[in-house]
């Protein structure tokens, strides 16, 4: 398993898609939090229903889309350059390749996320001044479970794309699904009660610090997501094993 995961990691650091990920990823959290934290007025500041922790956090979605297409090359531009031929000549075991692979940029994920989720959170609270959320287990709780969650999509939207093995595949159904479709059907009436549990909605529920979904919590919204995150990883292990190149 060392030898396969030091060669995922030779090309996650030398594929010119992946490469640039951290550094964009890295800069759109920061560069989105001196936003968020500029922005909100002292009317929406005393808001009722004014969540400093859903504000605080409120660059996760859009960073964590970096991170995804980082996933997504990662195991197509394999199948489109033709090299997951040698990659498998080199690592036989199909089962340990994938695994490799979806284990290192999941791994690489979680620890960019660390690095950009934290300083992000915490540039919109000084920005926020006194209506900051309050130092605490539950705001930290929050803000770690935003890193899981940017952790578990990266991980589903891999085990898709092994599915479709065409990152123009992936994207032009994950990238909608993240930024509009579940959004929309979450407003229809009849239809947002089921679109509630769609992987990036569910685990998008740990992102809120109030205003929390009546069926999913925080934590069972999370456990939603590790389902459907399982369910791709485990197709996308079948496939790599059963079917030829």
């Amino acid at each position: 398993m060392n030898h396969a995961v030091a060669a995922e990691w030779v090309k996650l650091t030398t594929l010119r898609s992946p490469k640039w990920s951290p550094a964009v990823y890295l800069a759109l959290m920061i560069g989105l939090a001196f936003v968020y934290g500029m922005v909100p007025g002292e009317r929406q500041l005393t808001a009722p229903g004014f969540d400093p922790v859903g504000l605080g956090l409120s660059a996760v979605p859009l960073g964590m889309i970096v991170l995804v297409i980082m996933g997504i090359l990662a195991v197509t531009g394999e199948y489109a350059s033709g090299s997951i031929r040698s990659s498998l000549l080199a690592v036989p075991d199909r089962a340990r390749f994938y695994y490799a692979k979806v284990g290192l940029v999941s791994l690489v994920s979680g620890v960019l996320a660390l690095v950009g989720v934290v300083p992000a959170f915490l540039i919109v609270q000084s920005g926020i001044g006194e209506r900051r959320a309050p130092a605490g287990l539950a705001t930290a709780g929050h803000v770690a479970g935003a890193v899981l969650y940017t952790v578990l999509l990266v991980a589903f939207s891999m085990g898709v794309a092994t599915l479709l093995r065409s990152g123009a595949a992936a994207l032009s159904i994950l990238l909608p699904l993240f930024f509009m479709l579940s959004t929309i059907l979450s407003n229809i009436p009849g239809v947002g009660e089921v679109a509630r549990f769609l992987p990036d909605v569910a685990g998008g529920m740990v992102l809120r610090g109030s205003g929390a979904d009546e069926v999913l919590g925080a934590w069972s919204g999370l456990g939603v997501l590790a389902v459907w995150t399982v369910g791709a990883v485990a197709l996308g292990h079948w496939m790599t094993v059963r079917r030829d190149v």
